[in-house]
């Protein structure tokens, strides 16, 4: 496991809350997974709220959603539907503040658009499944919005490669960023 922190954020805390929510969760100790995957979404709370610590780390984003969608999985298992969509409305809200910072590296907003197509889908998928009545109101506001929110942004997310050449974040020891595609991989 490589080591990384920036101020108060440690990726490799992250990454020990994450590995031990995930054995608990394999193990179906739900509460002690959903315990550990909520501090490491504190954690990774640091680097959504901190654009001091975030700005330059492409990789915010990705880990912010990968605790809410982490939660969101322990909930699911145990039929809380409603809590597992907070949490992935949760990722969605959090991350598109986020995108919206003028202080973020072009990379870093580039991979934070990335991860918020991502939300999207889940979010559509869910009223797609949804019994409410207003599901398909829900989800044409939410495409239009999104819409919206990425033609404010010059479409970046439809960029087919990241705006600046980069052989990894530079932040993160051993990240490669592979031919196929532009995410770097720790």
């Amino acid at each position: 496991m490589s080591s990384f922190s920036i101020g108060q954020f440690s990726l490799e805390y992250w990454q020990s809350l994450t590995e031990e929510a995930q054995t608990n969760l394999s193990l179906g100790e739900y509460y002690q997974a959903e315990e550990c995957y909520g501090h490491a979404l504190t954690e990774a709370q640091k680097l959504i709220d901190d654009l001091s610590l975030s700005a330059q780390y492409e990789h915010s984003a990705r880990l912010y959603k990968t605790a809410c969608y982490n939660l969101a999985r322990v909930c699911q298992y145990q039929a809380r539907t409603d809590d597992a969509f907070y949490y992935h409305q949760l990722a969605h809200i959090q991350i598109q503040q986020f995108a919206d910072k003028q202080q973020l590296t072009p990379v870093t907003r580039y991979s934070a658009l990335q991860v918020l197509d991502g939300t999207i889908v889940t979010l559509l998928e869910y009223y797609q499944q949804s019994n409410v009545k207003a599901s398909k109101k829900f989800a044409d506001a939410l495409i239009n919005e999104h819409v919206a929110f990425m033609e404010k942004h010059n479409n970046m997310n439809l960029l087919s490669e990241a705006p600046q050449e980069t052989t990894g974040c530079g932040q993160c020891e051993g990240c490669v960023v592979p031919d196929t595609e532009n995410a770097v991989i720790h």
